[in-house]
């Protein structure tokens, strides 16, 4: 993928989730978020909206005192520290330091795979730690019982009505956490939308499969950086400039 330069921006790799949950560290990622963690915050432009080039340091993500979102800590100087910890982690890669969400969802079910057959069943990886935050039921500065939860500037948690509220029902949203199959026959079925094969998937560098070659929040959003955001058109977090561009990654018309 393309990523900025910032200092303040970690790769969306990073937030890879290896195995159901986690398994295994890796030491060089430790390293990286624990300099990451002992740098001061540094000024966020009012006007910045976390064009190419900003970093997270831009984005809504940024919960610190210099955040330039509503939601933002009234004490909290770190920027990383909401997510990511280097030592003790809730999960250890990638360095995960946020409480889980302990939440089961509803979530989509597909017609022509039989009546009531889920796609994917429960999120995991990655998408779970984005929920541990968008489903609202566990406060935005709740570091793994690492001390008193930080406290924010209006609310502690999203909650309904609120920018960046998912909730516990997922069934109105794409599939997460399933493993993306190998493309489709031209004639495999009626629909007007299939799949590409693999590999014009993985030829992609702005779209990524997780280690188990599942979807997750991750393959469509980039939570260090936020360049492509349009108020009405671009999701936050797009990882390219226009929604059809993401879409016609894995899918193709027919």
């Amino acid at each position: 993928m393309h990523s900025t330069t910032s200092r303040q921006t970690v790769s969306r790799a990073a937030l890879k989730v290896r195995g159901p949950v986690a398994s295994g560290g890796r030491p060089g990622l430790a390293a990286a978020l624990l300099a990451l963690a002992l740098l001061p915050a540094p000024a966020v432009d009012a006007q910045s909206t976390g064009g190419a080039g900003s970093g997270i340091a831009a984005t809504v993500h940024n919960l610190s005192v210099s955040g330039p979102g509503e939601i933002r800590s009234l004490t909290e100087t770190e920027i990383c520290k909401f997510c990511h910890i280097p030592h003790n982690p809730v999960v250890s890669d990638p360095l995960w330091g946020h409480t889980l969400s302990q939440q089961q969802y509803s979530v989509p079910r597909s017609p022509s795979a039989g009546p009531g057959v889920q796609l994917g069943g429960q999120p995991d990886g990655s998408s779970r730690l984005c929920l541990s935050c968008h489903d609202g039921t566990v406060a935005l500065g709740d570091l793994g019982g690492r001390g008193a939860t930080i406290p924010m500037t209006g609310f502690q948690r999203l909650s309904p009505g609120r920018s960046g509220y998912l909730g516990t029902d997922l069934s109105g949203s794409h599939p997460i956490s399933f493993i993306v199959p190998n493309g489709e026959p031209a004639n495999s079925s009626d629909r007007d939308m299939g799949l590409r094969p693999l590999a014009a998937i993985h030829a992609d560098q702005d779209i990524e499969l997780d280690d188990q070659g599942k979807m997750q929040c991750t393959t469509c959003h980039d939570p260090h950086a936020d360049r492509f955001y349009q108020p009405g058109e671009v999701p936050r977090f797009w990882v390219k400039p226009t929604v059809s561009e993401v879409c016609l990654t894995c899918h193709e018309l027919r």
